[in-house]
């Protein structure tokens, strides 16, 4: 490869609305190409197409099976790359359309139809051996988003957040310096802009904070992103009105594929009786009167029955604390702690895409008769916190990493 910087740059189809739009992104693609740079574009369907593709092939065939409408759906990508690689190929760009049934095809995928998985040692050798010639040779290859192609030729799709998918998986096999997406908005912002009026655009994010937004239902970046991510690959999300490399919001920074590691100090469960889910301020006063004795509360869960207290303080002035607040009221009865616990933390991007991670990771606990006192989760298992006696932290790390394969 030359030393020129590579940019894989994805369009949407929310943004490829016909063929105004089209041109409009190839001469964003033009510009860049004429500042030296080697392209590669990733393509979505129109916008509209896949669910008109998807209703069409369900009313001739109401049972259809899902391997038969996966290479219905893939009709729609490989009608973008068709368009974009004319587009471009008519500004003078020496542009080449990359489908399933290209010699230089690179996303292999296993045969689950409808949410495909990528194979990554091969799809880095087919763009090894495919993609990176066309480039070498100066070409514009313009790949179809969202599709694969199995081992055995079959085609497939890659599920939801499929095309931003191909783009970032396709930036890793490259070792591309600069992943743009480019959306319907410009970039990531504080709130749904569509939804909350004075949303501000956000310039930068790290990985690990954009991993947490796309995972809790941001819809402008899908979390399968991040499973292919390398570290130094910055990822820019900017809007198809702008500059492909100036602008919109930067993502840069690591993700941890998995760890397991354990807190560095003893923890206390707090727990007080009463109904304090009614009564907020018995939440805010209790969380004052920690914080003051300069204690930290790592986590609460809280019902119409009692609210717990995982805090990293001095137990018996944040019991006594509880005790004051509890003894001030009428809804709050009575408060108890369980002091020297510890905390084993499981986190990083594979659990998103791990079933069952929970039960993997308190049945072996159970067998060995480890009695849990929390179990610390959020609620897309970005991480994971198992509570159990402090004598029994060091065989409870030991047991999670030999469960889940962490050295």
């Amino acid at each position: 490869m030359k030393s020129n910087k590579l940019l894989v740059v994805k369009y949407g189809g929310s943004v490829l609305e016909g063929g105004p739009a089209i041109r409009r992104a190839a001469e964003a693609i033009k510009r860049e190409s004429t500042l030296g740079k080697h392209i590669v574009v990733v393509v979505s369907a129109l916008k509209g197409t896949t669910d008109k593709l998807l209703s069409m092939a369900k009313t001739i065939s109401p049972e259809i099976s899902l391997d038969v409408l996966d290479h219905i759906v893939a009709l729609g990508e490989e009608e973008s790359a068709r368009l974009m690689t004319a587009a471009l190929r008519s500004m003078g760009l020496d542009a080449v359309e990359v489908t399933p049934d290209s010699p230089s095809w690179p996303i292999v995928t296993d045969e689950t139809y409808g949410d495909a998985e990528p194979i990554l040692e091969e799809c880095k050798s087919r763009v090894e051996l495919g993609l990176k010639p066309l480039i070498e040779r100066g070409k514009v290859p313009v790949v179809c988003g969202f599709v694969g192609k199995s081992l055995s030729g079959k085609p497939t799709t890659l599920g939801r957040g499929g095309s931003d998918t191909t783009a970032v998986l396709l930036a890793n096999c490259l070792g591309a310096d600069e992943l743009v997406l480019v959306k319907d908005v410009a970039g990531i912002y504080s709130a749904d802009p569509r939804k909350v009026r004075d949303a501000k655009p956000l310039e930068g994010l790290e990985a690990e904070e954009a991993y947490l937004l796309a995972s809790t239902g941001a819809k402008v970046l899908h979390s399968k992103v991040f499973k292919y991510k390398p570290d130094n690959l910055k990822i820019r999300i900017v809007s198809h009105n702008g500059k492909l490399t100036e602008g919109g919001t930067v993502i840069q920074g690591t993700i941890p594929d998995l760890q397991v590691e354990s807190y560095r100090r003893p923890i206390t469960m707090i727990t007080i009786v009463g109904n304090a889910i009614d009564n907020p301020e018995a939440l805010t006063q209790i969380s004052q009167r920690i914080k003051e004795k300069k204690a930290r509360i790592l986590s609460l869960t809280v019902d119409d029955r009692a609210t717990i207290f995982y805090v990293d303080g001095d137990p018996l002035e944040v019991l006594r604390e509880a005790h004051a607040l509890v003894s001030s009221t009428d809804y709050l009865k009575v408060v108890s702690e369980i002091e020297d616990l510890a905390l084993i933390v499981v986190k990083g991007r594979s659990l998103g895409v791990m079933p069952g991670v929970i039960q993997k990771v308190t049945m072996p606990l159970a067998s060995k008769g480890i009695n849990i006192y929390g179990l610390l989760t959020n609620f897309t298992h970005n991480s994971i916190g198992v509570l159990v006696k402090s004598e029994r932290g060091p065989e409870t790390l030991q047991s999670i990493k030999e469960v889940l394969g962490v050295a």
